[in-house]
């Protein structure tokens, strides 16, 4: 039997909100609130301190998925596993947010996997800068889940692009 193709819907916000969740309270003991997901298409443009990018592909499907954060959503998560007395410095900022995004989406690509879905996904890599901008060079849909931690906003956006549309895309413009 053919494994299943992922597609931006409820499904896809559910697996990606219950491995933030989880990963959240597992690691740092703290509660995030996720927000209602959006799907959207063309070029977006997150905006945040310190993002996760991981690659996940599929037989006719390539994906990226991002999660953001601010320094300030960073400085309040690490203090609860190193400590308070601890100065967070920009290089374990770095670190964390490489593992949290390889937690969070390796458990969204086991949770995929056990339905059906035969997913790969990359080594993590992590972009920084105050105020950085994000961009994709996707051009088809995407999905952005907002999360809410004490006031603090963060997100995961995840582009799909499926060959075929790519395909399609490349004869309109011929």
């Amino acid at each position: 039997m053919p494994a299943q193709t992922l597609v931006l819907d409820e499904t896809l916000a559910k697996e990606i909100s219950n491995a933030v969740c989880n990963a959240m309270k597992k690691t740092f003991a703290v509660d995030v609130v996720a927000g209602p997901y959006e799907i959207g298409e063309g070029i977006v443009s997150l905006v945040g301190d310190v993002s996760g990018v991981i690659a996940l592909v599929q037989d006719q499907l390539e994906a990226t998925m991002t999660l953001c954060l601010t320094n300030e959503t960073v400085k309040e998560l690490l203090p609860q596993i190193v400590g308070n007395s601890i100065m967070i410095t920009h290089e374990m900022a770095v670190d964390a947010v490489g593992e949290m995004t390889n937690m969070i989406f390796g458990q969204v690509k086991h949770d995929m996997s056990e339905r059906g879905y035969a997913l790969k996904i990359g080594i993590p890599c992590v972009v920084t800068g105050k105020g950085h901008f994000v961009s994709q060079f996707h051009r088809g849909k995407y999905m952005l889940v907002p999360f809410n931690l004490d006031g603090q906003l963060f997100q995961i956006y995840v582009a799909l692009s499926h060959y075929a549309d790519r395909e399609n895309l490349a004869r309109k413009r011929a």
